[in-house]
């Protein structure tokens, strides 16, 4: 009985089992996958060159971004070279600069003939250069404060055109003023001592 087959029962031919995952199914998948990452590795173009960013949007233009803070472009240009020892005197020679008096403009106490003078604080200022272009002003200010030298702007209406003149100061003393001068004539920009 054991290890016999029953007469009349025949064994049944033992069927493959089916997987779980159809092999088409595995086929389209893998398909799928190879296409994406050729997709993806098109998109990339690791061989095309770097194209530098454009920090201004499409809405804004470059002249109107940085009209008012040229000294930001101007900063980076600026080559500061080093004075060598001995090309600097050991003594500094005094009063180098021609100093110019301002016109004096009359009031009531000098047109006045019995009115006593009262001694007047004097004050020197540096006249660098005057511009009809507001933005050309502008720059010109930037360099002189780049300098580490107070700086101004002062517009003016002669001949019926508005000119911008740049100017240094007050300072309170002529070696101050001369000091001043040296410094701005050594970053290459000329300028006028005007007594006040």
């Amino acid at each position: 009985m054991f290890g016999k087959t029953q007469r009349g029962v025949s064994e049944r031919p033992k069927q493959p089992k089916q997987p779980w995952i159809p092999k088409w199914f595995v086929t389209l998948l893998v398909i799928l996958i190879i296409l994406s990452g050729a997709v993806a590795f098109l998109l990339w173009k690791p061989w095309a060159p770097v194209q530098p960013r454009t920090e201004v949007t499409a809405g804004q233009d470059q002249e109107e971004t940085n009209k008012d803070y040229r000294f930001y472009d101007q900063l980076p240009k600026q080559q500061v070279t080093p004075i060598p020892e001995q090309a600097v005197p050991d003594t500094q020679p005094k009063n180098v600069g021609v100093i110019v008096e301002a016109p004096s403009q009359p009031t009531e106490a000098n047109t006045a003939s019995d009115a006593v003078e009262t001694p007047v604080a004097t004050s020197y200022i540096l006249q660098i250069k005057s511009f009809t272009d507001p933005d050309s002003a502008d720059a010109k200010r930037s360099e002189i404060i780049m300098n580490k030298l107070p700086a101004d702007v002062i517009t003016s209406h002669e001949g019926g055109k508005t000119w911008y003149r740049v100017i240094s100061g007050p300072f309170t003393t002529q070696d101050s003023a001369l000091a001043a001068q040296q410094t701005l004539q050594n970053s290459g920009i000329d300028s006028i001592v005007v007594k006040h």
